[in-house]
């Protein structure tokens, strides 16, 4: 065996990136080299001489005693993850491999340790693991959504064929169901939204009417103990966002609020009209200003500056995934606004959010009815769909609308002789494209047209999205339908 001169051996431990610390049998530190002095932020002069006891967490001073009895005993020690602290009071993971030393006569006189820091190592296999679980849960999201979705689309449109026969009181009970359809509509495209990253369709939405349907909501939910008041500044104030991610701002931030005040308190929903300078966070000009305040416990300067970082939180792991306000602040830049927030410990805290302001249309939209110009002439349709109510929905409207129809919940076969085909994508037995390509096999250019409760489907066939109203269908029948067929009729 080769022996390395000391000066190497002393070099070799100096320059290690580990921490390499040796002391005597009862604890009093004889070498701490400038890895220990990197990790633990103390110099080799501030630890020699001490005992190790000094350098650990109070908890581990029983471990420490009971590995340097095992390491008296001539055992070697091997701690896979060990909490410490660095001087400055940040946590620290290391790895740890303590081996006894011995003297010419094979006696155990000293141990060495070498730890490693795996903080780092760790955080990154945290995030991994969270982050495949986030896969899981948008992969159920997304499920969860097609079929949310199936349901709507009937919800929806037996809504209108109940509205066009039911007047007064039946009528505006009608009015209110499809309302909360189309609430529920949006909230299933943000479970896809969370599922497949999709961009954000945005639209004029009138912010004091969200803070104060938002607040009626909430109030009911957050607990006996806390009070919500919400002050809408008077005046309209339209802005350009999509309601249910305005939905989901509101709802992250006072939950967040409840849980600073376990003791109760007062949140406050406040909107204004704010005026931005040239040294603002936004370019110059007039913006709608949403203001969520509590009376909590605040935060202190260190957590308010890592507030919006994905996976950074203050509450235990099981009750955050530390996602919730950094979603709020992608949704909030995602249509060119931005949030602040101010916090003093003890006192509590106010996230003011800045969102562009919309001209505000004269008279609200309308739900469209059936154009003159998607009626049909009496094309004939197949529809493919494995969910009854919604083959039996679109064959319905197809059919009030000029259009005759075949139905099935499966592939057809290829003896179909029709105009257009309009098929879910997913099928039990099989999928509407598979059903489409064996169909023009024989017959050459067939339109298609699909339908999808998912938002990402991976075709270049036109897609209809679920729900669809009974409008939105005929459209897009005649954007597919070439001239041939309705003027040929």
């Amino acid at each position: 065996m080769v022996k390395l001169p000391a000066e190497m051996l002393a070099a070799i431990v100096e320059q290690s990136s580990d921490a390499i610390i040796a002391s005597t049998l009862d604890g009093t530190i004889t070498l701490w080299n400038a890895g220990a002095e990197r990790i633990y932020g103390y110099s080799a002069g501030e630890a020699l001489g001490r005992h190790l006891s000094e350098f650990i967490l109070p908890g581990r001073v029983a471990a420490l005693d009971a590995s340097l009895a095992k390491l008296a005993a001539g055992q070697h020690v091997q701690l896979d993850e060990v909490p410490r602290a660095h001087r400055d009071g940040t946590a620290v993971l290391v790895s740890v491999l303590v081996s006894p030393i011995r003297d010419e006569h094979g006696r155990v006189v000293a141990v060495a340790a070498t730890e490693r820091d795996i903080t780092d190592q760790k955080r990154r296999e945290t995030e991994s693991a969270r982050a495949a679980r986030l896969a899981g849960l948008g992969q159920l999201a997304g499920g969860i959504a097609h079929d949310f979705n199936n349901l709507l689309a009937i919800i929806l449109n037996y809504a209108d064929f109940l509205a066009e026969e039911v007047s007064g009181e039946g009528a505006h009970d009608l009015a209110r169901i499809r309302d909360a359809a189309d609430r529920a509509r949006s909230l299933t495209g943000q479970l896809l939204l969370f599922a497949k990253r999709e961009p954000t369709q945005v639209a004029v939405v009138e912010l004091n009417e969200v803070v104060t349907e938002a607040g009626e909501l909430l109030s009911r939910t957050i607990g006996a103990q806390i009070e919500l008041v919400c002050r809408p500044c008077a005046g309209r104030i339209p802005v350009l966002a999509n309601r249910g991610r305005l939905d989901q701002i509101l709802l992250n931030l006072v939950i967040n609020a409840r849980d600073a005040m376990p003791d109760g308190g007062v949140v406050m929903l406040a909107t204004e009209l704010a005026e931005i300078c040239a040294d603002g966070p936004l370019p110059p000009g007039r913006y709608a200003r949403l203001e969520v305040s509590d009376t909590g416990t605040g935060m202190t300067a260190e957590v308010r500056d890592r507030l919006f970082e994905p996976f950074f939180t203050t509450k235990p792991a099981d009750r955050g995934t530390g996602l919730g306000l950094s979603t709020v602040h992608g949704i909030i830049e995602e249509v060119g606004g931005h949030i602040g927030v101010d916090s003093t410990p003890g006192i509590g805290t106010t996230f003011r959010i800045l969102l562009p302001l919309a001209n505000d249309p004269a008279d609200p939209p309308t739900c469209p009815g059936p154009d003159e110009d998607h009626l049909g002439h009496g094309e004939l349709v197949a529809v493919i769909e494995d969910e009854d109510a919604v083959r039996d929905l679109v064959v319905r409207i197809l059919r009030e609308h000029g259009y005759r129809t075949v139905a099935a919940s499966r592939d057809p076969g290829t003896d179909l002789d029709v105009a257009l085909l309009i098929s879910d994508v997913e099928l039990r037995d099989g999928s509407g494209p598979a059903v489409a390509e064996r169909l023009r096999a024989v017959h050459p250019g067939l339109p298609v047209l699909f339908m999808s409760g998912y938002h990402e489907v991976d075709t270049a066939e036109p897609v209809l999205r679920k729900p669809f109203t009974a409008a939105e269908l005929l459209a897009a029948v005649a954007g597919v339908l070439p001239a041939k067929y309705t003027l040929s009729q």
